[in-house]
């Protein structure tokens, strides 16, 4: 009898929303019986053409889509030809059937023996894809990656905002591999004298900060290590590079300056924007200088535990995981009755910012303020008024600076802001030279 070849359908899982990746099956009949096996692979429905059972390439679909494109019809061409040559349809059915008898067809029927087949090619793709793969197209697929991944120290799912810095990093990689003609290159280009190379395009040619030197390197050398996991880098040069920047001058306000801008009268610029929400701003921010939360938490005020009875706050911080009870000052408490418990929402951090240094202007906080910066390998010195300098981490710096300034102890403010080493806390927080002699004077008077 001539061999006969199964005949393969494809189709992809309905769902709702066609604009979303759906999943690829593989479905046949042996022995009158209908097989459907999932082959793995996610595809938008627009890029699947039935009548050539392929993923077609589009103008659409970004470079690194393009090349998962290619891979799918290379495999479903492989998937196709073990089936042809390695399957005989009529051999199958009679096999089938006894396997069913013996009650051993989850382990030796069909469809397991073309799961293997399924997960062999794939396997070896992998390791070919592994081989060809360019620094770029791997950074594009960890970063990519980032949203589906768990860290496993916390167990939480990677934050969007660390996954837009990663691809912020990643835009300037591109540039630094365009400048350098490496965009086609190997893992080989990561060896001692990729550092010294970068940090002088960085520091020279685009004039970036040191610690944007730094933060660039501490994000690729997470690339670098998965790649190393993946076996694609066995140079570990990568390892020593710099990627802790050097401390950043920050601003504070003191109590005056926050009670400044607590008793502004924002009658005359409502006039002027009466939709800006000035006051909102200014609320939340002086909330946040008082109890010492970050931005990212002030969502969280409305569904925070506020006992007014012993002037308390119990808030969830999103960054750490952590709980900290704050105890309340007359003015939060005074915010809170305005609002009747239910804060405003924070606008959007730029512009949030943006009506703070406004708000700050306003108020008469506009002290020359010396900021020495490493800009291109030079120091420089840039000379600002206090109130451009305002940003929403002012609140919490604020917060922990005024505290320790009346208490004169890092660990109880500790408690409050969750640093858990001393050294890191003095780094936070912005007492000068001036402020520590003046705390020591009253041990000398």
């Amino acid at each position: 009898m001539a061999k006969k070849n199964i005949k393969l359908n494809y189709a992809l899982k309905s769902e709702a929303d066609k604009t979303q990746p759906a999943l690829l099956y593989v479905m046949f009949t042996l022995g009158g019986k209908r097989k459907k096996i999932s082959l793995g692979y996610k595809i938008v429905p627009e890029f699947w053409d039935s009548e050539t059972n392929r993923v077609f390439i589009s103008s659409k679909q970004t470079q690194l889509q393009q090349r998962e494109m290619k891979r799918i019809n290379k495999f479903l061409t492989q998937f196709e030809h073990y089936v042809s040559t390695m399957i005989d349809a009529n051999y199958l059915a009679d096999y089938e059937t006894q396997v069913e008898r013996a009650g051993t067809t989850e382990k030796y029927g069909i469809v397991a023996t073309l799961k293997q087949a399924i997960e062999k090619i794939k396997g070896v793709e992998t390791e070919e894809e592994k081989k060809n793969i360019t620094p770029l197209e791997y950074f594009h697929k960890v970063v990519d990656e980032m949203p589906k991944k768990v860290i496993r120290r916390t167990s939480k799912i990677i934050e969007d905002k660390t996954v837009g810095h990663h691809r912020i990093v990643l835009k300037r990689v591109e540039r630094f591999f365009n400048y350098k003609h490496w965009v086609a290159s190997s893992f080989s280009i990561f060896n001692k004298n990729f550092e010294s190379d970068m940090e002088h395009w960085m520091l020279g040619v685009e004039e970036y900060s040191a610690n944007t030197v730094a933060a660039t390197f501490s994000v690729m050398k997470i690339w670098l290590k998965q790649a190393e996991e993946d076996g694609l880098i066995t140079d570990k040069s990568f390892h020593s590079w710099k990627s802790k920047g050097s401390d950043v001058q920050h601003i504070y306000l003191n109590e005056e300056e926050l009670k400044a801008i607590y008793n502004l009268n924002f009658e005359e610029i409502l006039k002027l924007h009466p939709n800006a929400k000035y006051e909102e701003t200014r609320d939340i921010f002086i909330v946040a200088a008082h109890i010492g939360i970050r931005y990212g938490d002030l969502a969280s005020l409305n569904k925070s535990n506020w006992d007014l009875v012993n002037k308390t706050v119990e808030v969830h911080t999103h960054k750490t995981g952590a709980t900290v009870l704050v105890p309340l000052t007359s003015t939060v408490i005074e915010i809170y009755k305005k609002y009747k418990g239910k804060f405003p929402i924070p606008r959007e951090k730029g512009k949030f910012n943006a009506q703070l240094q406004k708000i700050g202007k306003l108020a008469g906080i506009d002290q020359t303020i010396y900021i020495k910066k490493n800009v291109g390998g030079k120091i420089v010195i840039e000379e600002k008024k206090k109130y451009e300098l305002i940003s929403s981490h002012t609140a919490r710096r604020s917060f922990a600076t005024n505290l320790y300034l009346r208490c004169k102890d890092a660990r109880l403010v500790m408690n409050f802001t969750g640093h858990t080493t001393e050294e890191n806390f003095k780094k936070y927080i912005c007492v000068d030279r001036k402020e520590y002699v003046d705390m020591a004077r009253e041990y000398f008077d």
